[in-house]
């Protein structure tokens, strides 16, 4: 019997321990891999939902990025057709400018010629008379002066 009480004792002795053990040693245990096991579950969480966040945050950057660039490209275009737009009046406004300057200078030229005409025409009637005196030996009467002066404007003008 002896064999059966120490048998006892120590199965006695064994579930006291396992309690023991499994109160003390395995439930804290499991409480803590338990604990470490829903910290994992929530750093993977957060870090899926902080991923989903980051792939958000860069679709949005895209898509302001590329309006940006759009409205980059818009500026620009209308920055060149406001430059276009800018250089084609400047031309027009030298073309006109350089008609008018032509057109002075026509007018310009177009009196000069007339003034000259008429210095010429008077220059004409003076040798005229000159040359007519010294042929005819004698002074040319108003009439007279006045017809040779006719007719050399007509030569002249005439060619």
């Amino acid at each position: 019997m002896n064999l059966n009480a120490t048998l006892v004792v120590q199965v006695l002795s064994f579930l006291i321990l396992l309690y023991l053990l499994v109160k003390v040693l395995y439930r804290p245990l499991n409480e803590l891999l338990e604990n470490r096991q829903k910290q994992v579950r929530q750093s993977i969480e957060d870090s899926q939902r902080l991923l989903a966040e980051a792939e958000r945050k860069r679709i949005e950057t895209q898509r302001l990025l590329h309006q940006a660039q759009e409205e980059a490209s818009l500026i620009r275009r209308k920055a060149q057709e406001a430059a276009d737009t800018h250089y084609k009046e400047q031309v027009r406004k030298t073309k006109e400018d350089i008609a008018r300057m032509l057109e002075d200078a026509d007018k310009e030229i177009a009196e000069q010629v007339r003034r000259a005409k008429i210095e010429l025409q008077r220059e004409v009637a003076g040798l005229s008379v000159d040359i007519a005196q010294k042929v005819l030996h004698r002074e040319i009467k108003l009439d007279d002066h006045k017809q040779i002066v006719r007719e050399a404007i007509e030569g002249i003008v005439n060619g």
